[in-house]
């Protein structure tokens, strides 16, 4: 001890009472410690109220119990404590400032507990179901009154632990009313603390919050202040008293400690809300995955479009300037077979089977197959028919120039984006391959060059990811055959095909067509990811699953593609972007019962996070 303070206290009289006087700046300093730590742990715990995560549970408990226990109470405590100046002898009338030192193992002892039991209150007042924290029923009432008991004696706990743990010339005493009123107060400002953080009250915007802070901080002051007053100091002419042997005792200055837990709650909110919003921006991201595969389920499991077929017999006697006349010209003779939903496709496919004709096209200004193409498709509807052992009477025909509507863009379009779900339909594939040429390149079109087309690459992967290879035949002009082993292995890789819109670099800022196939794709990937998981999948599915593990995820579901224009600019943009892995996501959150909410981690989107107990 230093001398000039042993001068002091040698004037005052052993035992006798010494006059306490309170500093109002720090007692002003203690309540807006007390109110930012209570704002911070509201603010998390408007989070979490929504969460639906373990993990995520737990680690908001315990930041908002730190934001609450120890930047609230706790160092609201501590500050208060330094508004207290023990500075004049009652009996003696010596005078001089008696140091107040604190116990550093019992004050980091006291801090610990204050984070135990708030995060202990907290859990009990929002330790139930997501939907159900908002419920004001018995069960929340009984929770209210177990965390209110809890806090109440935290409060308590905490205020006499923060007495003991002073260090001074001096002896502390309370009266038993003393006692009995800290106690009091502790009960009402918990019951204000428990009902304030309970989930139904809990303020939901910045005001309110600001407003309940205020009075919560009013509140836990209230119940540190009032009895203290009422505590009474006496000199103790002895050194200091330590309260754990071998501890030791340091002066604390307030406002250090104001300052540096006001910044402990700006961190813990700061990283709270960014951690928010970053989650936010992924349940956004996944929400968007999720809604491109239900889309492209949908294209699969309905039709957006109608399936327009045409009977065998009418496409075998039908000359080309009736094909010509394409969808429009065959529609109103009545040659064209309407199914305008999946149950009506099934109920046909009972009593008739369903061609499918993928081919190219060779020309820029006559659509369609060119008349060696159309000899190669009359005689692989005969060879089906032989290879089926049906007659031509039970098989339909899907050709794209008839099925499809060529006049109206959008009935086109619609048609366009179902043909992933018509190949599927389809109970056989041929693939038309003539040796031929192009009219306006001169190039020549074979099996290679058909094999190498985007479009066509996308009906074989549907049709074989729907029935496998045993489906699928090839037609020259000489032979029909089943398709050759390894075939499947080349095409299956889409986006390394051509496309016109590519070849033509996408002139006055077009969207590449590639970009059109992400959804049935994703689809095609959900059903395939999920018959695997599920350790039964169909030999289809098994015998795709092979192809992407070969080949690779990020080759046939490229997460980028460039784009190059006729500007001369090549464009990066995204394709799949991470919407695979996202869709594994998904799959397994479907085999474990997990019910998808409108978002993936938010019960309430853009305003909290998610996380099941």
């Amino acid at each position: 001890m230093e001398l000039g303070a042993m001068t002091v206290l040698l004037e005052y009289l052993d035992g006798e009472q010494i006059l306490q006087r309170w500093d109002a700046q720090i007692v002003y300093l203690s309540l807006m410690t007390a109110w930012t730590g209570t704002y911070t742990s509201l603010t998390i715990m408007n989070h979490l109220q929504f969460c639906t995560d373990r993990f995520w549970y737990a680690v908001f408990i315990i930041i908002s119990g730190l934001a609450f226990g120890v930047n609230t109470v706790w160092c609201m405590q501590f500050v208060g404590m330094q508004a207290l100046h023990l500075d004049g002898g009652m009996t003696s009338g010596a005078q001089g400032a008696v140091i107040v030192k604190f116990e550093i193992t019992f004050t980091l002892i006291s801090a610990f507990a204050a984070w135990l039991m708030c995060s202990v209150a907290l859990h009990i007042l929002s330790g139930r179901k997501a939907e159900d924290r908002h419920k004001i029923d018995c069960q929340m009432v009984v929770r209210l009154v177990l965390a209110a008991a809890l806090i109440a004696v935290s409060l308590v706990v905490i205020h006499f632990m923060g007495r003991w743990s002073q260090s001074g010339n001096f002896d502390m005493e309370y009266s038993g009313l003393v006692v009995l009123a800290t106690s009091l107060f502790a009960a009402a400002a918990a019951v204000i603390v428990a009902v304030i953080f309970s989930s139904p009250f809990l303020p939901p915007t910045t005001l309110p919050r600001v407003i309940a802070a205020a009075v919560i901080s009013a509140s836990v002051n209230c119940m540190h202040y009032v009895p203290s007053t009422a505590a009474t100091y006496r000199v103790n002419l002895r050194e200091d008293v330590i309260f754990v042997p071998s501890s030791e005792a340091l002066q604390i200055n307030g406002l250090y400690i104001a300052i540096l837990f006001s910044w402990s709650n700006y961190f813990l909110s700061t990283v709270c809300d960014s951690y928010v919003c970053w989650k936010i921006k992924r349940d956004e991201r996944e929400l968007a995955v999720k809604s491109k595969v239900q889309a492209g389920l949908k294209l699969v499991t309905e039709l957006p479009c109608p399936l327009f077929l045409v009977s065998a017999e009418d496409f075998l006697s039908m000359p080309e300037e009736e094909l010509r006349s394409l969808h429009e010209g065959l529609r109103p003779i009545g040659k064209l077979l309407t199914l305008d939903t999946m149950d009506e496709v099934m109920e046909l496919k009972k009593t008739s089977r369903i061609l499918f004709f993928s081919y190219e096209w060779l020309s820029w200004l006559k659509v369609g197959p060119n008349k060696i193409q159309l000899f190669a498709m009359k005689t692989a509807a005969v060879n089906v028919a032989k290879e089926l052992q049906v007659p031509t009477s039970q098989i339909h025909i899907w050709i794209d120039i008839l099925s499809i509507p060529q006049k109206h863009a959008g009935m086109k379009a619609m048609a366009v984006d179902s043909l992933y779900a018509f190949a599927q339909c389809a109970d056989i594939m041929v693939i038309i391959v003539p040796d031929c040429w192009h009219e306006d390149t001169g190039v020549k079109a074979d099996a290679l060059s058909y094999s190498e087309r985007v479009w066509t690459r996308v009906e074989q992967l549907a049709h074989c990811s729907q029935h496998g290879v045993a489906s699928m035949f090839i037609q020259t002009a000489e032979t029909f055959r089943q398709l050759p082993d390894g075939w499947m292995e080349t095409v299956c890789t889409v986006f390394d095909g051509t496309m016109t819109c590519c070849r033509k670099k996408h002139p006055n800022g077009c969207r590449c067509d590639k970009q059109t196939l992400v959804i049935p794709l994703l689809a095609l990937y959900h059903n395939i990811y999920k018959q695997n998981l599920s350790g039964y999948p169909s030999a289809a599915a098994k015998f795709i699953w092979d192809l992407i593990q070969k080949k690779g995820k990020d080759r046939m579901f490229p997460p980028n593609i460039q784009i190059a224009r006729d500007t001369g600019i090549t464009e990066v943009h995204e394709l799949f972007g991470d919407t695979i892995n996202r869709i594994e996501k998904i799959v397994v959150g479907e085999n474990t019962d997990f019910v998808w909410s409108p978002t993936v981690s938010f019960i309430k989107p853009v305003h909290s996070i998610s996380c099941e107990l």
